[in-house]
């Protein structure tokens, strides 16, 4: 599964992270997804087409990671999905906290 935020984050994050103009919101790409699978897999788009739905689904996962991990901006995106996402408090940073050692 490609990591996301909850609808109800996305935008805020996006607005946050990403700067962009009303009009590019409206422009979206009906077959960017299966140009970044291509670009990635080396496929044509009838072989991503007839690829089985788990093949199709990893290749979408990897090229989607893949596409973030080519630019700094990128790789920080990715960075705070995966911070975003941690449900476990760090231990040893909350003991440093809690002894004074500031963040």
């Amino acid at each position: 599964m490609i990591p996301t935020l909850p609808e109800e984050y996305r935008e805020a994050f996006y607005e946050r992270y990403f700067e962009s103009e009303g009009w590019e919101r409206e422009y979206n790409l009906s077959t960017g997804e299966l140009r970044r699978i291509s670009r990635y897999s080396g496929l044509n788009f009838m072989e991503i087409l007839n690829l089985p739905y788990p093949l199709f689904l990893l290749l979408r996962k990897d090229s989607w990671i893949d596409s973030w991990m080519q630019n700094p901006g990128g790789r920080e995106y990715l960075k705070t999905l995966w911070r975003l996402r941690q449900t476990e408090a760090d231990v040893a940073k909350v003991r440093k906290y809690e002894n004074g050692g500031g963040i």
